[in-house]
Parts: C-alpha cells; sequence; structure tokens
C-alpha cells in the first residue's frame, strides 16, 4: 500500500465523515477537505476523487434530503473550484490570517478549549470534571471542521452498518410472530410414561447447550472457590446459574415456546389456595385477603388468553443459613426437582422426583452428567405438561 493511495483513502473517509457530520456540505467544503495543506489538488484530481467519495458514501445514508445534498456536490465542482480558488487569493492580499486550528494538532485544540473552561463551574455530573472528554461536551462542539471528525473517529471506526439480511429476518421474525402458536399434531396425545418425548439428536442439542452454560460458570471468578461463593447473593446465583441452565434446557421446546419470568411475580395458584384456608378463616367476620406466594422464578404458559402456571423456581444464596434451607426447602448448590401431581380422584400428590448438586467448577465435574439429566428430564415433564394443558383446553371448549 503506497502512500499516495493511503492519502486518497483518508480523505475519502474525511468526505464521508464530513456527510455524516455536517448539516450543510457542499462543492465547496468537499475541495477545501481535498487539499494538501495549503496546496489545492488540480480540478480533475479532485473530481476523481469527489466521485469517488460520493459513491462511496451514497451506499450509507438513507436521509432522502442528505443524499440530495450529496449529489448535488458533483455537478457544482467547477464553481466550488473558483470559488475555493478565489477565496484563497483574497485571504493572500487582504490580511494576515491568524493560525487555523485545523492546522494544530487535535489535543493543542483540546487544550486551548480546555483553557476556556472554569474549574469552580464544574459538578460531578460533567465528564470534564472526571478528566473525561465526552462527545457532547462543549469541548468537542467547539472543534474545528477537521478535527471533530479526527476526534469522532473511533466511535465512527465501531460502528457497522447492519447487512439487509439482518434487517429482513427482524422484520420477518415481527411479521410472523402471531403465526408460531401452533401446536404440531403429534405431540396432542403424549403423555408421562417413562419414554423421552424427544430423540437423542435433539436431547444431545440442548446438552450441548446446557455445558455451554456450564463452561461459561466454570470461567467466572466469582464461583471458583467456596469461599468466593460464600460472598455471592441470590440473586447472583439465580441471574448467572439457575436462570441460563433452565433457559439453556427449555428452549425451542417441540410444541411451542413457554416463558420463564424473574418478576417475583405473586402466584395465581398459591392465591388460590390460601383463599381457601381453614374453615374458622372462610367463616371469619374480617376474612384476610390472601396474598399468594412470590417465586423468584416461574415458567407460564399463555392459551387462550390465559396464563398457566407450570413450575416454580424458589432460590437462596449459595451458601444459605438452616431456617432459609427449611423455610424455602432450598439448600444452596443442592437443586430438587418436585413434582405436584393430581390424580383420578382430584387428590394432589407431592413427589421428590430429583436432587442433584451444582458444578461449581471443575473440580466437581462428577455432578455434570447427574444436572444435566435433572434439566432433560425438566424438559420431558414440561413437554408433556404443555400437551396435556391444550387437550384439556381443547376439551373444555368443546
Amino acid at each position: 500500500m503506497n502512500a499516495s493511495w493511503r492519502w486518497y483513502e483518508r480523505k475519502i473517509e474525511a468526505f464521508k465523515r464530513a456527510v455524516r457530520i455536517l448539516d450543510a456540505i457542499c462543492s465547496a467544503i468537499v475541495i477545501y477537505l481535498t487539499r494538501k495543506g495549503t496546496t489545492l489538488l488540480l480540478l480533475l484530481q479532485v473530481k476523481d476523487l469527489t466521485e469517488r467519495a460520493v459513491n462511496s458514501s451514497l451506499s450509507k445514508i438513507t436521509n432522502f434530503e442528505r443524499r440530495m445534498k450529496v449529489l448535488e456536490v458533483l455537478p457544482q465542482m467547477e464553481i466550488g473550484y473558483k470559488s475555493v480558488i478565489g477565496l484563497d487569493a483574497v485571504k493572500g492580499l487582504k490580511t494576515e490570517q491568524k493560525p487555523n486550528l485545523d492546522h494544530i494538532s487535535l489535543y493543542s485544540a483540546l487544550k486551548t478549549n480546555l483553557r476556556s473552561i472554569n474549574i469552580l463551574d464544574l459538578t460531578w455530573h460533567d465528564p470534564e470534571a472526571n478528566m473525561i472528554i465526552s462527545d457532547d461536551s462543549t469541548l468537542v462542539k467547539n472543534l474545528e471542521v477537521r478535527q471533530k471528525p479526527l476526534f469522532l473517529e473511533p466511535c465512527e471506526n465501531i460502528k457497522c452498518v447492519l447487512s439487509t439480511s439482518v434487517t429482513s429476518r427482524c422484520d420477518e421474525f415481527v411479521n410472523n410472530f402471531n403465526n408460531n402458536n401452533e401446536v404440531p399434531e403429534v405431540l396432542r396425545n403424549i403423555v408421562h410414561n417413562k419414554k423421552w418425548k424427544e430423540d437423542d439428536d435433539k436431547l444431545i442439542e440442548r446438552t450441548v447447550r446446557i455445558l455451554s452454560i456450564l463452561g461459561e460458570i466454570w470461567k467466572n471468578p466469582v464461583f471458583t472457590t467456596s469461599e468466593m461463593r460464600s460472598f455471592q447473593s441470590e440473586g447472583t446465583f439465580l441471574t448467572d446459574v439457575i436462570v441460563p441452565l433452565l433457559r439453556a434446557s427449555l428452549g425451542d421446546l417441540p410444541n411451542g415456546t413457554v416463558c420463564l419470568s424473574t418478576a417475583e411475580r405473586q402466584s395465581i395458584a398459591s392465591k388460590i389456595r390460601k383463599s381457601l384456608g381453614s374453615n374458622e378463616e372462610r367463616y371469619s367476620q374480617t376474612p384476610k385477603t390472601p396474598i399468594g406466594k412470590k417465586p423468584d422464578v416461574m415458567l407460564m404458559e399463555k392459551c387462550g388468553g390465559k396464563i398457566f402456571e407450570i413450575a416454580y423456581v424458589e432460590s437462596s444464596r449459595i451458601i444459605c443459613t438452616n431456617s432459609k434451607k427449611d423455610d424455602d426447602s432450598v439448600a444452596g448448590e443442592e437443586l430438587y426437582l418436585n413434582v405436584l401431581v393430581k390424580d383420578a380422584n382430584g387428590i394432589p400428590r407431592y413427589f421428590h422426583l430429583n436432587q442433584v448438586q451444582v458444578p461449581f467448577s471443575k473440580d466437581t465435574s462428577w455432578r455434570v452428567v447427574p444436572l444435566v439429566h435433572l434439566l432433560l428430564t425438566l424438559r420431558n415433564i414440561t413437554i408433556v405438561n404443555k400437551s396435556l394443558l391444550m387437550q384439556a383446553l381443547e376439551q373444555a371448549n368443546t
């Protein structure tokens, strides 16, 4: 890459930055930007450089008015060229010009602008008080035409333009969202019968997702030692461990999605159960308004305009007190999978289905397989229960 080619590329980038930043863009400004110091290029060179810059910029400009302004630059090149030559001549004949900040380094210009700020006027809200220069500060706004794009260059380099394929996929998602609630016929008549409801390929795919989350947990420094884990809050345990594992295991269900919420909303089922109460409470003159339990995480399904609570999660800190273990049936690193089943006679049965320990590091690798088994079992239960719920609703509506 020769120096001349690099210079041309820098000039094109300067033009594109000017198009994005300046409210007004005309041929005179473009010609001014193409100068080499105080030397003006030949008109043919300026035209060639400008044409390349215009073509490169148009593909990234979505605003109609700004596109029209950029398109008007090329036909005005000869007039603009003569204008710049005339201005240079007038400046040379009339007065001795002050040193132009365009020719001073960016940092010198910032230093000059910094002197105009009264330190006593600054508060902790001002970035300058913390020795930071913000892109919307007066320091930057007062920079000259060439220096401001130079200051903003790192920010502009970070930005990327979305491809049309990505935006099209987003539009497709929005347009088709309401059509994604159909349940495949093959899953309408399934029950709990000691069999997985998905083939090995699908189970392996989910296992890979779970192990990927587990790898992130193992790399997290806050979980490396028992001492470090003891300092972590319940929120950290939920956010960094429990919820990611649940999302990995319950994602892409064959019979539709479920909502995994951490809003700690009041459980409707719990409120209804409490509203029954004892005979003494029901016939009291001043009955209490029941408040449902507020689980840390709730698994919900929306069908027919109604919300159904499928499962809930109650958590604690990783290292928790004995009273917390007794009151909420949770125990730090232990994970319990419990199920509530109502038999044919309507009698609820509560089962302790599985219990594992969370493998927080590679040192506890023997915990990995039991954890995956528990999470895939939860997935299997969810698939069946969603199907049973759909069938019950269909029967109720017929």
